[in-house]
C-alpha cells in the first residue's frame, strides 16, 4: 500500500510526496489516478511559449524525433509545474518527479503509438545528451546529461512516474538571457527531428537578430534581419551527420551521412521547410524559411555554407509567399540597395595595382615572399616565379596581386606567422595564382620542414 500526503490548493489538489521512510521505489506512485498532478491542460498540447537554454538549441541532434517530442512534453510540465508556481530549481529529489497516463503519451506519439512512446521513454532515461557550456572567461566546457533519471510503471494503476534529471532544470526555468521561446503546440505536430530542428533555430533567430561576419566595413555588405549563413562543417555538426568514432577504441559509433549539398537540400532542407510551411499556412506556425547555397569553395568545389532566409507572422516574406522557385526573384541576403558588384577581369586587377609596370618587380616579390617563408623556400618560389616571368611578363604582378589580397583579409592579418605560411603557400601562390593561368606546387613535406626549421631557430 502506498501513502501520500497532499496540499489542497484553489485551483486542485497537488501531490505532495511521502515521507523518507519509505523506499524511493514506493514511493511515487499514488493511490488514485485523480490524485495526478494537474496535467489536463498541458496535455490538450495548446499553443503556449515555453523556453529552452540557447546552450540546448545550439547542441547538435542527438535523439529521435519522438525522444525530443517527450522532451517538448517535459518542457510544458516544468512549465506549468515550476514556472506558473515562482519556484526554482527543487533542492529535494522528490520535488522533481511528474507523473504520466497512457493519454499523454498518446498527446505526444499519437493514439496508435502508445507502446512504441512507452519503449521510447523508458531508454530515454538511459540516454546521455551531449551539452557545452560557455564559461564567463570565453572557455567552454563539454559534457552529457540526461532529461530524465529514473522511470516507473505502475501496472495496477497504469501510471508512470517520471523523475525530472536536475542538470536539465537549469536549462529549462529562471532564464533570464541566451534563450529561446517557442511554441509547445507547434514543436508537438512537427513530424521530422530535421524540421524541429530548423524550428528551433528559426524561433532564436527569429527576432531582430541580425548576422555579422566582421567584413561590413571591408565589403560594404550588411547582412538583413533573420538571414542565418551556417557554414556547411557546422551545419553538418548541428545536424549529426558527421562519422563519430569512439575516443579510445576507434570503433564507428555512426556512419556518416548526407555527403552532398544534393542530399542535404532534398533529405534536410526541403523536408524542413516544407514541413514548416505548411503549418504556416494553415496558422500553425509563425516561422517557416527560405534557403539557399552559399559560395563554393573553388572551381567546381563543395558548397560552403547554407544561407537560411527566416519569416515570421511579423516579418513576412516580400512578394510571393512561397518557398523560392525557379524563376522567381532572386534571394538576396544583404540590406537594400543591394548592388552585386562586377567583379574585375583578371587582367583588370592587374593594372589597378601600383606595382604594376614597375622596374623592380621582382624584388618587390622578394620582399613580399620573405615576410612569411625561410630562405630555403623563397629560393625555391622565386625560382619557379623566374620561371614562369620568362614565359609572361605579368607573372610578378600577379604573385604580387595574390599576397596583397591575402593581406587584406582581416583574419589572415590577426594570425599567426606558421597559419600566414601556410596560407601564403597553400593558397596564394597555389590556388589564387590559377585565376592567372598557373601556380607553384608546395615543395614536398614542406609542413614537416617548417617544423624542423622551427625547433632549430
Amino acid at each position: 500500500m502506498l501513502y501520500f500526503d497532499f496540499v489542497t490548493k484553489a485551483n486542485g489538489v497537488e501531490l505532495i510526496m511521502p515521507s523518507l521512510a519509505a523506499t524511493e521505489a514506493n514511493t511515487i506512485m499514488p493511490r488514485q489516478r485523480n490524485e495526478i498532478f494537474r496535467q489536463r491542460e498541458l496535455a490538450s498540447i495548446q499553443h503556449e511559449n515555453v523556453t529552452w537554454s540557447n546552450d540546448l538549441i545550439s547542441s547538435p541532434i542527438s535523439c529521435s524525433l519522438m525522444e525530443r517530442r517527450v522532451m517538448y512534453f517535459i518542457t510544458g510540465v516544468v512549465k506549468h509545474k515550476y514556472l506558473e508556481n515562482n519556484l526554482g530549481v527543487p533542492d529535494n529529489w522528490k520535488e522533481l518527479y511528474f507523473y504520466m497516463t497512457d493519454h499523454d503519451l498518446g498527446v505526444i506519439g499519437g493514439s496508435k503509438n502508445i507502446k512504441y512512446t512507452y519503449e521510447v521513454l523508458t531508454e530515454l532515461g538511459m540516454k546521455f545528451f551531449p551539452i557545452a557550456y560557455r564559461k564567463p572567461d570565453g572557455g567552454v566546457i563539454v559534457g552529457r546529461i540526461h532529461w530524465v533519471d529514473t522511470f516507473f510503471y505502475d501496472e495496477e494503476q497504469e501510471l508512470y512516474a517520471i523523475r525530472i534529471s536536475p542538470e536539465i532544470m537549469p536549462l529549462l526555468i529562471n532564464l533570464t538571457q541566451n534563450f529561446t521561446s517557442f511554441d509547445l503546440g507547434t514543436a508537438m505536430k512537427l513530424r521530422s527531428k530535421y524540421t524541429q530542428k530548423f524550428y528551433e533555430l528559426c524561433c532564436k533567430y527569429g527576432g531582430d537578430y541580425r548576422y555579422s561576419d566582421g567584413l561590413e566595413e571591408t565589403t560594404g555588405n550588411v547582412y538583413k534581419k533573420r538571414v542565418v549563413p551556417i557554414g556547411m562543417e557546422h551545419f553538418r555538426m548541428l545536424f549529426n551527420l558527421n562519422e563519430i568514432r569512439d575516443k579510445k577504441t576507434g570503433k564507428v559509433l555512426q556512419e556518416s551521412s548526407y555527403e552532398s549539398y544534393k542530399d542535404i537540400r532534398s533529405n534536410i532542407l526541403q523536408v524542413a521547410q516544407n514541413e514548416l510551411y505548411d503549418l504556416y499556412l494553415f496558422h500553425a506556425s509563425n516561422v517557416w524559411f527560405d534557403f539557399q547555397a552559399g559560395p563554393r569553395k573553388g572551381i567546381g568545389g563543395k558548397t560552403s555554407s547554407i544561407i537560411i532566409y527566416i519569416y515570421t507572422r511579423e516579418n513576412p516574406k516580400d512578394g510571393l509567399c512561397r518557398p523560392w522557385q525557379k524563376g522567381d526573384e532572386d534571394l538576396y541576403p544583404y540590406e537594400p540597395p543591394y548592388v552585386e558588384k562586377a567583379k574585375k577581369t583578371p587582367q583588370q586587377k592587374l593594372h589597378a595595382n601600383i606595382f604594376y609596370g614597375a622596374d623592380n618587380q621582382e624584388q618587390i616579390v622578394i620582399s613580399l615572399l620573405s615576410k612569411y617563408l625561410s630562405k630555403q623556400e623563397l629560393t625555391y618560389y622565386m625560382a619557379a616565379i623566374n620561371r614562369e616571368a620568362k614565359k609572361c611578363r605579368d607573372s610578378y604582378t600577379q604573385v604580387i596581386q595574390v599576397i596583397l589580397e591575402k593581406e587584406k583579409q582581416p583574419k589572415f592579418s590577426k594570425a599567426k606567422k606558421q597559419y600566414k605560411r601556410n596560407n601564403i603557400i597553400e593558397y596564394a601562390l597555389q590556388e589564387n595564382l590559377k585565376e592567372y593561368g598557373w601556380y607553384i606546387e608546395p615543395p614536398k613535406n614542406y609542413k614537416q620542414v617548417y617544423k624542423q626549421q622551427e625547433l632549430f631557430r
